[in-house]
């Protein structure tokens, strides 16, 4: 079966270098490329199921950590993998908590995009041993005693819904800022507010900015 690869990369020359990359590790592999969120978001709705997706993560158009949830909106089981220039101790916790499949630097050998592409489409996680390592220390923290108000409890998307919560806007605007649906939005409040041991917005407010 032919693999289908989705590459969202808004530059030209690494998007063409990765494409060669993936077609030397999945020969025959369907190459497709997007160089903004939308277009790519676009691609996958209309066209052939994708076996994999590699996302940079400041693609235009997009919303950080978010775009991995809008793409499994449309396609639950595609594979995701994080390809990006920023650091990645400030971010690949906060994408593998969004549910994608793995995380890889762009300053990585070709030998290590490779194993990469491999280990994702065998339904592994990929990581570097960095990363790895902060994934071990972020277990045994929230292992740890914690207080349940406590923001790092939160997934990245509910800490969106909740910082969109605090300056007072309403599900509707922060369907569109975050570009979810209503339910979406609706659903991520109420898992809010079990988490911070609240009924309502006005509570939520006063638990986490208390008057002087």
């Amino acid at each position: 079966m032919t693999p289908h690869v989705l590459i969202m990369e808004d530059h030209y020359i690494v998007a063409s270098s990765v494409a060669d990359l993936t077609n030397s590790v999945l020969p025959g592999a369907e190459i497709r490329k997007a160089a903004t969120f939308p277009k790519g978001l676009d691609l996958l709705k209309t066209g052939p199921p994708v076996d994999l997706i590699i996302l940079d993560m400041q693609l235009p158009g997009g919303d950080s950590y978010g775009m991995v949830g809008t793409l499994r909106e449309v396609q639950p089981g595609v594979r995701i993998l994080i390809f990006t220039a920023s650091e990645e101790p400030k971010h690949a916790l906060h994408f593998f908590s969004a549910g994608a499949n793995g995380f890889l630097s762009k300053t990585a050998l070709p030998e290590q995009v490779g194993v990469a592409i491999r280990t994702v489409m065998d339904d592994k996680k990929y990581m570097t041993e960095q990363v790895h390592q902060l994934v071990v220390e972020s277990f045994f923290k929230k292992i740890a005693p914690a207080k349940v108000f406590d923001n790092d409890v939160l997934s990245p998307r509910e800490e969106d819904v909740l910082a969109l919560l605090l300056e007072g806007k309403q599900s509707t605007q922060i369907a569109q800022d975050l570009n979810m649906k209503i339910s979406t939005v609706s659903t991520h409040k109420t898992r809010i507010f079990e988490k911070m041991r609240v009924t309502n917005v006005i509570e939520l407010f006063r638990k986490l900015k208390p008057e002087d």
